[in-house]
């Protein structure tokens, strides 16, 4: 009876499931940073700006240590030609106290030419999903972190995820969750039962987490790292929170960089044709364009042929079609279709493509 509760839930849920895959593919404000400061002066204000600098050098080029590099270096000893606007804000923190915050932007443009020029590679900011269920044994008891508790938990684990823009999505935690996952079973860290649960949300990566506290402050973690049908253990543990969730989260940053960065000099900028169909009107054109031109792995996307609802395109690449293919294939926006018996196109392409614009 319960598996087929589950069943049932699940397919009355699963298309608003669906609807949050493609907001969370995508990392806002990756070139954008925040910080407190102790004051307004200018060197506090070249001190921040350099410390915000460096963490989106990290975050844009997927690596975990860029300060090493000599041209990374120069750019952190001069921040302020990168920014294009900062601004102050004072608030009270939970324990009452004034707070100054910092809060900066940089230039997309000069800190990707500046990773490029460094050798070093370019994520861009369309990236996979992580749906992440974590259990946490508290005072309160085992609970999920997420569906109402845990907001200490939850906000750690949203900050670690920022520092490497990381895309994590929860899940719902509605009937069909309750359903599905009980505590039990992700304290247990069933792999099967978390796989089971998370098919609704159809996103690349899953993390499965329990974490403890001592009673001396320590917490320990215990994560698998789920991938299609692989898995990966790990351990954690330290004095903060964020300690204890930093290791998961700089393993999949470590995993996915690997898989979807661009290194500078890594393709032979070779020209490939493609077809896509699809495309109603300017403003479908227009984000066609948009959309490949903001992939790390295409430098140009140009026309070169158009037929009514169809067109040919021309990709200048910084890395071969199969990287073309991963980004591709992470929101669904553009799908890869079949060739129609019955056009004759006139240039040969590399392959063939359906428009899905916001739709999945």
């Amino acid at each position: 009876m319960i598996q087929i509760i589950r069943v049932l839930v699940s397919a009355l849920t699963i298309l608003l499931a669906l609807s949050t895959q493609v907001a969370a593919a995508v990392v806002g404000n990756l070139y954008d940073d925040q910080l407190l400061v102790a004051s307004q002066s200018r060197a506090a204000l070249t001190e921040g700006a350099a410390t915000a600098l460096e963490r989106v050098f990290i975050r844009v080029s997927g690596k975990r240590q860029v300060r090493d590099n000599p041209v990374v270096a120069a750019a952190l000893a001069k921040p302020e030609p990168f920014m294009t606007q900062y601004r102050y804000q004072r608030s009270k923190n939970a324990e009452g106290i004034d707070e100054l915050e910092l809060k900066l932007s940089f230039s997309p443009r000069q800190v990707n030419a500046t990773l490029q020029s460094a050798g070093l590679p370019i994520w861009s900011a369309n990236r996979p999903a992580v749906l992440v269920w974590l259990i946490a044994d508290t005072i309160d008891g085992r609970q999920f972190i997420g569906a109402d508790a845990g907001n200490e938990l939850l906000s750690a684990l949203e900050a670690e995820a920022q520092r490497r823009g990381v895309v994590v999505q929860m899940p719902l935690f509605d009937l069909a969750d309750s359903a599905n996952l009980s505590a039990a079973e992700l304290w247990e860290m069933s792999v099967d039962d978390v796989r089971e649960a998370s098919a609704r949300y159809s996103t690349p990566f899953i993390l499965m987490g329990r974490m403890s506290q001592f009673s001396t402050g320590q917490w320990i973690g215990s994560w698998a790292v789920l991938q299609g049908s692989e898995s990966l253990r790990l351990d954690s543990e330290g004095m903060t929170e964020a300690e204890v969730l930093a290791p998961p989260i700089d393993y999949l940053a470590d995993m996915q960089a690997a898989t979807y960065s661009v290194a500078a000099g890594a393709g032979s900028s070779a020209n490939t044709m493609i077809h896509v169909s699809g495309i109603k009107d300017f403003a479908s054109y227009a984000s066609l364009v948009t959309y490949l031109e903001g992939l790390a792995v295409i430098q140009h996307a140009n026309t070169v042929w158009l037929d009514q609802d169809q067109l040919i395109l021309e990709l200048v690449l910084n890395d071969d079609m199969e990287k073309v293919r991963r980004f591709l294939s992470l929101d669904g926006r553009l799908l890869e279709s079949t060739a129609d018996a019955q056009s004759v196109l006139p240039r040969p392409v590399r392959g063939y493509y359906q428009w899905a614009g916001q739709r999945l």
